[in-house]
């Protein structure tokens, strides 16, 4: 589902996602992603993987309790694998300034977003880049 949102000179299909810890249906920009592939958990908007959306760190606490991360990415992950996921996940909230309260379209943008390293399941060789 997209939302339209209508600014005085224009109309902007803004996507739209749905945080797996308080489901709510949020703009992209307010979220947060959590993907998972071969090589473990990672957070970053262009992370390889099954995502999963999170809005805040209160949402990833609820989403850890009720095991969405698990169904989310239809695999499980260990325990230390999801700490690891929340560390990075807060470092993520951090250097883009999301914490528990909404924020606007203006104030995040998709290039404010940094990749963290993987976490979660030791790789034998290194992380293949593209490039």
């Amino acid at each position: 589902m997209r939302r339209v949102v209508t600014t005085p000179n224009t109309r902007i299909a803004v996507p739209q996602r749905t945080c797996i810890g308080c489901r709510q249906t949020r703009p992209q920009s307010e979220l947060v992603r959590c993907a998972v592939n071969q090589h473990g958990a990672q957070v970053g908007r262009t992370a390889a993987g099954r995502g999963a959306w999170l809005c805040s760190m209160t949402c990833y606490h609820t989403a850890v309790q009720r095991k969405a991360f698990d169904r989310s990415w239809k695999r499980s992950l260990p325990a230390d694998a999801l700490l690891s996921l929340g560390d990075s996940l807060r470092a993520a909230m951090n250097d883009t300034n999301l914490n528990d309260t909404n924020l606007n379209d203006t104030d995040l943008n998709d290039t404010d977003m940094k990749e963290s390293s993987v976490v979660g399941i030791a790789p034998d060789n290194t992380t293949p880049r593209k490039g």
